[in-house]
Formats: structure tokens, sequence, C-alpha cells
């Protein structure tokens, strides 16, 4: 049992990190993808959609909430993570299982987004200690491929559950199939339990390590005070202002491309999941593309040239719309979304993570992905704005094309800052 632990070895360490963001997937795949596409066919609009997913997505912008519990109560026997880990895994396993009682596709959509709220709550919880445990383990000069493996797995996690999830709503509806994620989450949770942090951490404990056994103590005001003292610095203000405008963009598009795929240009509901799913199997070779490029060069320019294809993307649904009607048209549209998506993410987790401060690693961290994850939800309710006052879908993706460009004027500053 002893010889399966993160700091053993680089193979051991990215293996579990690996795993871990797999997981994170399972959830999103169904939220995301499989159940969008699904409610969209059967008649919401793109301002349900975005109610849902708003509703939904709240907790990634409250990680910055949570990253503070995570770094100080981190004295268990099990390890400085592991608690935290194992806890949201069981966690999130119940609440699918739980919520297959209670919604279904007649539920009003802010009770859906509600349940998916808690669902996320616990992923995210997930995310900030697997994300602490990354930068507390990994090596610098590994930081930018682990973070493309870390993040193609998640992909990998998010598709394969998008194929599932997709084939389960379809056959069987949405309680069963939330019964059936629960379960899967569930299952997997084996590794996570048996793979420890150190040799001399216990695989399950309740006891807590005294004072003079734990290695950093930090107390939640020392937390803050750090924090303040490192957020009132021009590098980490202007990293901040680029996440809180980096997925305004990506809130807009995933709040909007059900509704342009299904409705606009006719769409079978499974069809555009199951191309969505697989066209996110290249988004993990652009993971692990943008995550080797950024430690062989530096994450600024592939940050940079995934916005600009993304912006260019979007415009080309502005003015050849019709186009996504031919089925290969539409296959390479998805294609390259999924593409660049990945591809940028990989190095801005790479460049969050160089911020980040070594005894608050899981608050600096979380405070950067809460501020994207808040930029995602403002697109979301910017698509869902502009849909009820009637704007079409080429509207929409016109303001996303504008906004894809607004964050590298504040990317560039953080470069000439560092």
């Amino acid at each position: 049992m002893n010889n399966f632990y993160f700091s053993k070895n680089r193979f051991q360490r990215r293996t579990g990190l690996c795993v871990l963001y797999f997981l994170q997937g399972i959830p999103q795949g169904l939220i995301y993808f499989a159940l969008i596409d699904w409610l969209v066919s059967l008649g919401l609009s793109i301002k349900d959609i975005a109610i849902i997913t708003a509703i939904a997505s709240i907790p990634w912008s409250l990680k910055f909430l949570i990253g503070p519990f995570v770094d100080t109560f981190s004295k268990s026997a099990m390890g400085k993570r592991r608690p935290w880990i194992i806890f949201s895994i069981f966690a999130l396993s119940f609440v699918f299982l739980v919520s297959s009682l209670t919604i279904s596709e007649n539920t009003l959509p802010i009770y859906i987004g509600l349940s998916f709220f808690i669902a996320i709550l616990f992923t995210s919880i997930l995310d900030i200690a697997t994300d602490g445990l990354a930068i507390d383990t990994l090596e610098e000069k590994e930081r930018g491929l682990v973070n493309g493996m870390m993040w193609a797995s998640r992909t990998l996690g998010i598709s394969l559950s998008a194929i599932f999830s997709a084939y389960c709503l379809a056959q069987y509806g949405l309680n069963q199939t939330m019964i059936f994620v629960g379960l899967v989450v569930l299952t997997l949770s084996i590794f996570p339990i048996l793979q420890l942090e150190n040799p001399e951490d216990k695989v399950l404990s309740f006891r807590n390590l005294s004072s003079q056994d734990n290695k950093i103590r930090i107390s939640i005001y020392e937390l803050i005070i750090k924090m303040k003292d490192a957020v009132l610095s021009k590098p980490i203000i202007f990293i901040l202002v680029f996440c809180l405008t980096a997925n305004l963009a990506s809130g807009i598009h995933y709040t909007s491309i059900s509704n342009l795929y299904t409705n606009f240009t006719d769409w079978e509901h499974s069809d555009l999941t199951n191309i969505r799913s697989y066209g996110l199997l290249g988004g993990v070779v652009a993971a692990l593309l943008g995550g080797i490029l950024s430690d062989k060069h530096t994450p600024y320019p592939i940050i940079i040239t995934s916005q600009l294809a993304i912006s260019a993307l979007a415009l080309s649904v502005v003015f050849f719309v019709e186009l996504i009607s031919i089925n290969m048209a539409g296959i390479l549209l998805l294609l390259a979304f999924s593409f660049f998506g990945s591809y940028g993410m990989s190095a801005a987790l790479s460049l969050c993570m160089q911020f980040s401060l070594p005894t608050a690693s899981a608050t600096m961290f979380a405070v950067f992905m809460s501020a994207r994850h808040f930029s995602r939800i403002i697109g979301e309710s910017i698509a869902g704005t502009m849909d009820s006052f009637g704007l079409d879908i080429k509207d929409i993706y016109l303001m996303m094309a504008i906004l894809s460009i607004l964050p590298l004027l504040f990317l560039i500053r953080v470069k000439k800052l560092t």
C-alpha cells in the first residue's frame, strides 16, 4: 500500500493528478454537454439554458472562499489534501443519487440549476484540493506538461461522460442517468482512496497531527495577510483582470452552441452531443501540446494564439452560419472550438500556477480560477440577456468574437511587468 504515493516519483504523482482531473470531468460532461443538448431538444431556450448553467457554475467562482479552508484545515493523518479529495468525491456521488429523486425534465430551470449547483460545489472542492496537491508536489520545470496532462484528463472525462450520459438520457431519462453517473463517481473513488500523498500517511484516519508533527502551519488570518500583500502587486492585479475577462467568450459559446445546432440548423441533440464529445478528444491533444509548449517557451504565445483563433471561429459563425447545416463544416467548427479552448487553457493554468504562493497554494490558485469561472458566468448571463432582448444567434456570436480579444490586453500587460 505504502509503495503508491504522490511524493515517490513523477509517474505516480502525474497518474494520481490525472485521475483526479478525470473525475472532475464526469459531472461536467453530464451538465454542460449531454443535459444541455437534451433539454434544448425538448424546447428550452437560450435564456432557460443560461439560467441552469449560470446557477450551476456559481461554485466555480466561489473557490476563493473555499481555498483558505483547504489550506488551513490540513493536519489530518491522511495527508494535507486527501481528506478534502475523498470527502468531495463521496459527497458528489451522494448528490447525484439524491438528485435523481428530486428533479426531472419537467422541473423548472431554476431548480435544475440549484441541484447542479450542489454537484458543482463539491466538484470545485475536489478541484481546489487537487490544484493544491499539484502545486505542492510538482517540480517547476514539469508544471506546463503536467497541467496539459491534467487538463487533457479532465477533457477526456468530460468527453466520455457526455457520450455515456447522452446515451442514458435518450434511453432511460434524466432520473436514471443521475443514478448511473453517481455510481460511476463512487466506483472511481477507489483509486484516490488508495493513493497516499506521503508514505507516512494513513489510508483512512480521523486523527489530526499534533503541532510538532505538522510541517507547515498557517492560520486563516496569516493566510489573508499573505494574500492581501500578494494581490496588491501589479502583476497579480493584471492576472486577476485577465482571468476576469478570459472566459467571457466561453460562457457565451457554451450557453448558445446547443441552440445554434439543434434549433438553427436542425441537428439531432444526440448527434450534437456525440460529435462535441468526440471533438473533446482533439482537445486532449491540444491540452498536451499547449502544456509542452508552455514549458518549452512561455504560456503567453499559446494563450494569445488560442484567443485569436476562438475570435476568428466566432466570426465564421456570424458570416457563414448557414454552412453549419453541412455536416462536415459543422463538425469541423465544433472540433476547432474544442481544440483551441483546451490549447489555451493548459497554458493559462500553467501561468496562474507560476504566481501561486507556496504557503497558500490552494487559495491563491483558487482566486485565479474563481475569477475565470466568474468570467464564464458573466458570459452566460450576456448570452441569456441578448436572447431575452430578441437578438439572434449571429449577434450573440459577434459579441463573443469581440470579447475573445479583450483578455489579451491585460495578458500583454502582465508579460511586460514580469
